[in-house]
């Protein structure tokens, strides 16, 4: 959904907004975009943006900010944000969970072992044992606080060996707002439902339906129809095929591109992979360097980089969501095979939730693709060598809708609710 039509979308005479975005820059589109909404972003007190942001709350602004700076709430902004009857937006999915190594295995070991901290029988989650350390301050000062703010959570507690932290943003700052939209696409594929759904958080999908004459609504997510613009896209997408796919064809049970398979590549076929994309941007794509693009996991790129395709300004990060800065890139080259991070994949089955990997790997494949020239109707080429990536992206633009993509996926797994 673009950032651009929100004030049109929403009832906005009788709503408070806070907007959460990925990036700083699109903190400036969203308040250009939106004048009648005034909204501001927060500016530094005391030397930190949260205590702006918490000023700004209180003021009962509508502000627009980052989701690095949302996902630093505390325990102490909640009563203000119950009080202000915000409706939140959030702009691309938040990381809701992820892996916590902000310690190391002794220090962790150290925590337990001193009864500093403890583990919610029911929740899973890190406590303080404020009984016997309550006047704590030292080391472990921002433990406590991540502990106190329902942060951090315990995967395969059972023995020192297979403890692993999780750092998780608590579901109960979603329950200080009216409302809660995020504007995403194929949502069922991101780490935030599973996490949603963990938590017992109550999903509604929708889709946005109309355009800039008539005017944009919500509609129900079954109605929404992607024929014509899958087809659009068709038209502008040429996807290599060649001998330079072959790397990409799994040989047993192995993920060619993957980044486990990266990291047990050996030096000859990562300098045959590398040779493949200088072909594919030299003698098929054809486009100038300025034109080419490519994205790979970031501890590969150094690795992966070559002639043609290694100035600046030519990668895109694995993570890229909601930017214009690519939208000249005429050609790609998308060298990795996404899968979900195993801990949460594993930490999220424990609470009877899965990931669906595939479309997880959709997802994200294309927010990076869509950073191209493909936004501005132009045409693109791609090379995406791994076969499975290039099946499901073939398979994504052969199915009209997200719901028919997932029954192709997954005949008669139960969905969200629509």
């Amino acid at each position: 959904m673009n950032r651009a039509y929100v004030a049109g979308l929403f009832n906005s005479s009788d709503r408070r907004f806070i907007y959460v975005t990925p990036l700083l820059d699109e903190v400036e589109r969203v308040k250009e975009a939106c004048p009648d909404l005034r909204f501001k972003d927060p500016k530094p007190i005391h030397g930190r943006k949260y205590y702006g942001l918490q000023a700004l709350i209180e003021g009962r602004e509508n502000i627009a900010t980052t989701h690095e700076l949302f996902k630093l709430l505390t325990q102490e902004t909640r009563e203000a944000l119950l009080a202000a009857n915000y409706t939140l937006v959030i702009d691309e999915v938040l990381t809701c969970c992820d892996l916590f190594d902000g310690l190391t295995k002794y220090d962790q070991d150290d925590l337990f072992d001193t009864g500093k901290v403890f583990v919610d029988a029911e929740t899973r989650r890190l406590r303080w044992n404020h009984g016997t350390h309550g006047n704590y301050v030292g080391k472990f000062s921002h433990v406590k606080h991540l502990c106190d703010n329902g942060n951090l959570a315990v995967y395969a507690e059972g023995s020192k060996s297979k403890r692993v932290l999780v750092w998780q943003f608590p579901t109960e700052f979603l329950e200080c707002f009216d409302e809660v939209y995020v504007l995403t696409y194929l949502f069922e594929g991101s780490a935030m439902r599973s996490y949603l759904e963990a938590e017992g958080v109550s999903l509604t999908l929708k889709a946005v339906s109309g355009d800039r004459e008539r005017g944009y609504q919500l509609v129900a997510w079954d109605d929404c129809n992607e024929q014509q613009i899958k087809a659009k896209i068709k038209e502008l997408v040429t996807i290599y095929e060649g001998k330079g796919n072959d790397i990409g064809i799994p040989k047993g049970r192995e993920q060619p591109l993957s980044s486990s398979w990266l990291k047990r590549a050996d030096a000859a076929t990562l300098k045959k992979l590398r040779g493949n994309t200088v072909t594919f941007f030299k003698n098929h794509a054809k486009t100038p360097a300025g034109s080419n693009s490519w994205a790979t996991f970031k501890d590969f790129r150094p690795k992966l980089k070559g002639e043609g395709y290694s100035g600046k300004g030519c990668w895109i990060p694995l993570n890229t969501k909601a930017t214009n800065a690519f939208a000249h890139k005429k050609s790609m080259a998308y060298l990795a095979n996404r899968f979900s991070l195993p801990i949460l994949r594993n930490y999220f089955a424990g609470r009877g939730i899965d990931m669906d990997d595939d479309i997880y790997a959709i997802s994200e494949m294309i927010q990076v693709l869509w950073r191209t020239a493909i936004r501005n109707d132009e045409p693109v080429m791609l090379y995406i060598p791994s076969k499975r990536m290039r099946h499901l992206f073939k398979l994504w633009l052969d199915t009209e809708s997200s719901s028919e993509l997932i029954e192709a996926l997954h005949p008669g797994r139960k969905r969200l609710a629509a």
